[in-house]
């Protein structure tokens, strides 16, 4: 984490603090989310799905760290916030914006898809926007790879 400046609090979860940080010597403004150390099972999964994914309504992977007490991953800076807070300031969105934000969310669930993970967290809260005001999947801390599934199913013993 000595490569990054860490600046104020973005948002809260039940089990971590993302903020929004800074590279070192560089003008490269990134998201750093802190998950307790307790959860490394859960941050691992996350970190094995993002690490693959490229796709651009998808949030962009760094890296990760391990420090003493917390575990961290640095992801792209998504400067508009989420999704849910949009539409709970506006209330009601521009059908062209409507309309836009639905073949995203459609792009990207296809692309997560065609890749074998299922997002398993679809809400507006996980939902994040860029500078450019695209869509873009993060938290994937719930999402499962389709072989993880196929190889725990073969697992159990058959009737």
């Amino acid at each position: 984490m000595n490569n990054y400046h860490i600046y104020e609090e973005m948002g809260r979860g039940k089990f971590s603090v993302v903020y929004k940080g800074r590279k070192k010597k560089t003008i490269e403004y990134v998201a750093i989310k802190s998950v307790e150390r307790s959860r490394r099972q859960k941050l691992m999964n996350e970190v094995r799905i993002f690490h693959n994914l490229q796709h651009k309504n998808v949030l962009r992977f760094h890296n990760w760290y391990e420090t003493r007490n917390h575990l961290w991953i640095v992801f792209e800076f998504c400067p508009g916030g989420d999704l849910f807070k949009l539409i709970e300031e506006d209330k009601k969105l521009p059908e062209k914006t409507v309309k836009k934000f639905a073949f995203e969310l459609i792009e990207g669930l296809s692309y997560l898809h065609e890749n074998g993970v299922i997002y398993a967290d679809l809400k507006p809260s996980n939902i994040l926007i860029n500078e450019f005001s695209n869509l873009k999947f993060g938290d994937f801390g719930l999402s499962k790879k389709i072989v993880d599934l196929t190889a725990k199913a073969s697992s159990f013993p058959e009737e």
